[in-house]
Protein backbone atom coordinates (compact mmCIF):
# COMPACT_ATOMS: atom_id res chain seq x y z
CA UNK A 1 0.00 0.00 0.00
CA UNK A 2 2.93 2.68 0.89
CA UNK A 3 4.78 1.74 -2.53
CA UNK A 4 1.37 2.47 -4.38
CA UNK A 5 0.98 5.62 -2.50
CA UNK A 6 4.54 6.23 -3.27
CA UNK A 7 4.19 5.42 -6.86
CA UNK A 8 1.03 7.78 -7.09
CA UNK A 9 2.23 10.86 -5.37
CA UNK A 10 5.32 10.55 -7.54
CA UNK A 11 3.04 10.31 -11.29
CA UNK A 12 1.09 13.37 -9.66
CA UNK A 13 4.20 15.56 -9.00
CA UNK A 14 5.12 14.75 -12.66
CA UNK A 15 2.25 15.64 -14.08
CA UNK A 16 1.49 18.48 -12.12
CA UNK A 17 4.89 19.65 -12.63
CA UNK A 18 4.46 19.35 -16.71
CA UNK A 19 1.30 21.84 -16.40
CA UNK A 20 3.62 24.17 -14.68
CA UNK A 21 5.93 24.82 -16.84
CA UNK A 22 6.95 28.12 -17.09
CA UNK A 23 8.60 29.89 -20.16
CA UNK A 24 11.46 32.15 -18.12
CA UNK A 25 10.59 34.42 -21.85
CA UNK A 26 7.77 35.78 -20.47
CA UNK A 27 7.13 39.56 -20.45
CA UNK A 28 6.58 41.33 -17.21
CA UNK A 29 2.84 41.69 -18.92
CA UNK A 30 2.35 37.51 -19.05
CA UNK A 31 3.40 36.59 -15.71
CA UNK A 32 1.20 38.99 -14.10
CA UNK A 33 -1.93 37.74 -15.98
CA UNK A 34 -0.33 34.16 -15.40
CA UNK A 35 -0.13 34.63 -11.55
CA UNK A 36 -3.95 36.23 -11.81
CA UNK A 37 -4.90 33.15 -13.57
CA UNK A 38 -3.27 31.12 -11.32
CA UNK A 39 -4.78 32.41 -8.09
CA UNK A 40 -8.19 32.38 -9.51
CA UNK A 41 -7.79 28.46 -10.33
CA UNK A 42 -6.42 28.44 -6.75
CA UNK A 43 -9.01 29.73 -5.05
CA UNK A 44 -11.74 27.34 -7.30
CA UNK A 45 -9.56 24.38 -5.98
CA UNK A 46 -10.09 25.22 -2.82
CA UNK A 47 -7.98 23.69 -0.17
CA UNK A 48 -6.36 20.90 -2.43
CA UNK A 49 -3.24 21.25 -0.80
CA UNK A 50 -4.78 20.71 2.48
CA UNK A 51 -6.14 17.48 1.47
CA UNK A 52 -2.50 16.00 0.39
CA UNK A 53 -2.57 17.13 -3.14
CA UNK A 54 0.76 17.39 -4.44
CA UNK A 55 2.13 20.16 -7.05
CA UNK A 56 3.67 23.05 -8.05
CA UNK A 57 1.22 25.68 -7.27
CA UNK A 58 1.00 28.34 -4.45
CA UNK A 59 1.37 25.89 -1.40
CA UNK A 60 4.51 23.91 -0.29
CA UNK A 61 4.21 20.24 -0.12
CA UNK A 62 5.69 17.59 2.62
CA UNK A 63 5.86 14.31 2.54
CA UNK A 64 2.37 12.82 4.06
CA UNK A 65 0.90 15.96 4.29
CA UNK A 66 2.46 18.68 5.94
CA UNK A 67 3.35 17.74 9.39
CA UNK A 68 7.19 19.17 9.49
CA UNK A 69 7.20 17.50 12.75
CA UNK A 70 10.18 14.81 13.81
CA UNK A 71 10.81 12.88 10.24
CA UNK A 72 9.34 13.02 7.33
CA UNK A 73 8.93 10.66 4.97
CA UNK A 74 10.38 10.48 1.51
CA UNK A 75 8.08 12.29 -1.74
CA UNK A 76 7.69 9.55 -3.55
CA UNK A 77 10.89 7.19 -3.59
CA UNK A 78 13.80 6.43 -1.67
CA UNK A 79 16.22 7.39 -4.40
CA UNK A 80 18.70 9.56 -3.38
CA UNK A 81 20.31 12.50 -6.11
CA UNK A 82 23.52 11.04 -4.64
CA UNK A 83 22.99 7.73 -7.13
CA UNK A 84 22.08 10.59 -10.38
CA UNK A 85 26.39 10.75 -10.01
CA UNK A 86 28.04 12.98 -12.74
CA UNK A 87 30.74 14.59 -13.27
CA UNK A 88 29.60 18.46 -11.64
CA UNK A 89 32.10 21.81 -11.92
CA UNK A 90 31.40 24.47 -9.39
CA UNK A 91 32.02 28.08 -9.87
CA UNK A 92 35.11 28.19 -8.78
CA UNK A 93 36.22 25.60 -11.57
CA UNK A 94 36.15 22.52 -8.86
CA UNK A 95 35.10 19.23 -10.01
CA UNK A 96 32.74 18.10 -7.38
CA UNK A 97 30.20 14.44 -6.64
CA UNK A 98 26.46 15.18 -5.64
CA UNK A 99 27.72 13.20 -2.58
CA UNK A 100 29.91 15.87 -1.19
CA UNK A 101 27.12 17.64 0.03
CA UNK A 102 26.25 14.28 2.32
CA UNK A 103 25.10 15.33 5.42
CA UNK A 104 23.27 18.65 5.07
CA UNK A 105 19.89 19.44 4.28
CA UNK A 106 20.31 20.98 0.64
CA UNK A 107 17.37 23.27 -0.50
CA UNK A 108 18.06 22.85 -4.41
CA UNK A 109 16.52 24.55 -7.97
CA UNK A 110 17.68 24.44 -11.65
CA UNK A 111 17.71 27.59 -13.40
CA UNK A 112 20.11 29.30 -15.77
CA UNK A 113 21.92 33.31 -14.80
CA UNK A 114 21.21 35.17 -17.96
CA UNK A 115 17.34 34.53 -17.03
CA UNK A 116 15.78 37.78 -16.77
CA UNK A 117 12.49 36.92 -15.84
CA UNK A 118 11.25 34.37 -13.37
CA UNK A 119 14.87 32.71 -11.83
CA UNK A 120 15.59 36.12 -10.14
CA UNK A 121 12.68 35.34 -8.84
CA UNK A 122 13.39 31.99 -7.53
CA UNK A 123 16.66 33.48 -6.03
CA UNK A 124 14.94 36.16 -4.57
CA UNK A 125 12.50 33.63 -2.62
CA UNK A 126 15.65 31.37 -1.76
CA UNK A 127 17.24 34.74 -0.09
CA UNK A 128 14.11 35.53 2.21
CA UNK A 129 13.94 31.69 3.07
CA UNK A 130 17.44 32.24 4.23
CA UNK A 131 16.31 35.23 6.30
CA UNK A 132 13.38 33.52 7.99
CA UNK A 133 15.71 30.45 8.69
CA UNK A 134 17.16 29.73 12.26
CA UNK A 135 20.79 29.48 12.53
CA UNK A 136 20.86 26.41 13.61
CA UNK A 137 18.73 25.14 10.43
CA UNK A 138 21.13 27.68 8.04
CA UNK A 139 24.29 25.73 9.56
CA UNK A 140 22.89 22.89 8.45
CA UNK A 141 22.17 23.61 5.13
CA UNK A 142 23.43 24.71 1.91
CA UNK A 143 21.63 25.74 -1.52
CA UNK A 144 22.56 24.40 -4.51
CA UNK A 145 21.36 25.83 -7.97
CA UNK A 146 21.73 23.59 -10.90
CA UNK A 147 22.70 25.21 -14.27
CA UNK A 148 20.27 24.81 -17.17
CA UNK A 149 22.97 26.43 -19.09
CA UNK A 150 26.72 24.45 -18.82
CA UNK A 151 27.55 26.06 -22.27
CA UNK A 152 27.32 30.29 -20.93
CA UNK A 153 27.33 29.77 -17.43
CA UNK A 154 31.00 28.88 -16.97
CA UNK A 155 33.15 29.50 -13.27
CA UNK A 156 33.36 32.58 -14.12
CA UNK A 157 29.73 33.59 -14.89
CA UNK A 158 29.08 31.68 -11.73
CA UNK A 159 31.29 33.65 -9.30
CA UNK A 160 29.98 36.80 -11.25
CA UNK A 161 26.52 35.88 -10.36
CA UNK A 162 27.24 35.45 -7.16
CA UNK A 163 28.81 38.13 -6.65
CA UNK A 164 26.57 40.43 -8.35
CA UNK A 165 23.68 38.81 -6.09
CA UNK A 166 25.08 39.12 -2.62
CA UNK A 167 25.06 35.12 -2.47
CA UNK A 168 26.08 33.83 0.87
CA UNK A 169 29.15 30.98 1.62
CA UNK A 170 26.16 28.62 1.73
CA UNK A 171 25.34 28.76 -2.15
CA UNK A 172 26.54 26.74 -4.66
CA UNK A 173 26.11 26.55 -8.83
CA UNK A 174 26.76 23.61 -10.52
CA UNK A 175 26.98 22.64 -14.10
CA UNK A 176 27.44 19.05 -15.71
CA UNK A 177 26.86 17.33 -19.20
CA UNK A 178 23.51 16.71 -20.63
CA UNK A 179 22.65 13.63 -19.15
CA UNK A 180 23.15 14.07 -15.51
CA UNK A 181 21.45 17.44 -15.90
CA UNK A 182 18.38 15.31 -17.21
CA UNK A 183 18.90 12.43 -14.89
CA UNK A 184 18.78 15.00 -11.60
CA UNK A 185 15.54 16.87 -13.20
CA UNK A 186 14.14 13.48 -13.14
CA UNK A 187 14.43 12.84 -10.08
CA UNK A 188 13.39 16.01 -8.87
CA UNK A 189 10.03 15.93 -11.05
CA UNK A 190 11.60 19.16 -13.09
CA UNK A 191 10.79 19.92 -16.59
CA UNK A 192 13.03 22.38 -19.02
CA UNK A 193 12.58 22.55 -22.40
CA UNK A 194 15.40 24.93 -24.71
CA UNK A 195 13.77 28.06 -26.62
CA UNK A 196 14.31 29.23 -30.10
CA UNK A 197 15.48 31.91 -29.21
CA UNK A 198 18.19 31.12 -26.54
CA UNK A 199 15.71 31.31 -23.42
CA UNK A 200 14.81 28.21 -21.61
CA UNK A 201 11.64 27.38 -20.63
CA UNK A 202 11.87 25.16 -17.33
CA UNK A 203 9.83 24.42 -13.66
CA UNK A 204 9.97 26.82 -10.94
CA UNK A 205 10.23 24.29 -8.36
CA UNK A 206 12.41 24.50 -5.15
CA UNK A 207 13.12 21.32 -3.22
CA UNK A 208 14.05 20.22 -0.01
CA UNK A 209 16.84 17.02 0.50
CA UNK A 210 17.33 15.74 3.40
CA UNK A 211 20.43 14.62 4.93
CA UNK A 212 20.81 11.66 2.55
CA UNK A 213 20.00 13.03 -0.75
CA UNK A 214 16.39 12.34 -0.86
CA UNK A 215 13.65 14.65 -1.58
CA UNK A 216 11.14 15.55 1.43
CA UNK A 217 9.32 18.66 -0.09
CA UNK A 218 8.80 20.58 -3.03
CA UNK A 219 7.15 24.44 -3.73
CA UNK A 220 6.74 27.12 -5.89
CA UNK A 221 9.34 29.14 -6.11
CA UNK A 222 8.06 32.40 -7.08
CA UNK A 223 4.93 32.14 -4.52
CA UNK A 224 5.77 33.34 -0.40
CA UNK A 225 3.12 30.63 0.14
CA UNK A 226 4.83 27.91 -1.79
CA UNK A 227 8.43 28.55 -0.11
CA UNK A 228 7.47 29.18 3.43
CA UNK A 229 6.41 25.74 4.44
CA UNK A 230 10.03 24.99 3.24
CA UNK A 231 11.57 26.82 5.60
CA UNK A 232 9.26 25.60 8.47
CA UNK A 233 10.46 22.09 7.74
CA UNK A 234 14.12 23.50 7.91
CA UNK A 235 13.63 24.98 10.89
CA UNK A 236 11.89 22.14 12.82
CA UNK A 237 13.78 19.46 11.49
CA UNK A 238 17.75 21.40 11.95
CA UNK A 239 20.07 19.78 13.96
Amino acid sequence: MKSQVFKQSAIAAALLSLLALTACAKNDGETAQAEQTHEQTHEAAGDNHAAGEHGEGHGGHVAGGFAPEGEAEVLGTDFSIYQVGGEWENQHGEMVSLDSFKGKHQIIFMAYTSCQHTCPIIVKSIKKMESEMSEAALANTDIIFVSLDPERDTPTVMQNYIKHNELGEHWHILRSDEASMRMLANTLNIKYMPADNGDINHSNTVSILDTEGRLVAQGNGVADSGIMPLVEYLNVNAK
